[in-house]
């Protein structure tokens, strides 16, 4: 997926850093994204102010980023959900990547509140199997390519959001 040169010029500070961060990673490998800016989509979880009950999103926010996102790179971009992975069955496997459309979809997980061990694996570019494993902490974010699977390891009273991206229209 070729990102259109404008999305690293255009929009809100947080917006060009995701913009640059996708336009290295996207189709080729997992990273992680330690921002110098707040996303004002995501707050922390612990934050009182306009969050609704349960949850570190913000939804009008949430709706302009994932608009605005989808404009600057050419994508599809849609909030998938807020998790809270201590209140998920299965012991740390993440079910809803299975859910994903033939695992077509690219994922960024934007860390809300406390800090979660991430484990990936999946087909690297050289074509062989990869893992990649890192941790995030609040405010962070994690690129999942397509195709790779992901589990948490320790999750202890943390809150993430998943951002699907996918190619227009798709």
């Amino acid at each position: 997926m070729d990102m259109p040169d404008a999305g690293c010029e255009r929009g809100t500070p947080h917006l060009r850093e995701i913009v640059l961060f996708l336009s290295v990673h996207l189709d080729r490998a997992p990273g992680v994204l330690w921002p110098e800016y707040d996303n004002p989509a995501f707050g922390d979880a612990d934050d009182a102010g306009a969050l609704p009950a349960g949850g570190g999103v913000r939804p009008a926010q949430a709706d302009r980023f994932t608009a605005e996102l989808g404009a600057l790179t050419g994508l599809s971009v849609r909030l998938d959900r807020v998790e809270t992975p201590g209140s998920a069955p299965g012991g740390g496997l993440d079910a809803a990547w299975t859910a994903q459309p033939e695992g077509r979809e690219h994922l960024l997980v934007h860390q809300i509140a406390g800090a979660v061990t991430w484990q990936l694996t999946g087909t690297g570019e050289s074509g062989r199997p990869e893992s990649f494993q890192c941790r995030l902490l609040p405010g962070e974010l994690l690129y999942v390519p397509a195709g790779w699977s992901r589990r948490y390891i320790d999750a202890q009273g943390a809150q993430y959001a998943v951002v699907c991206l996918g190619s227009q229209g798709g």
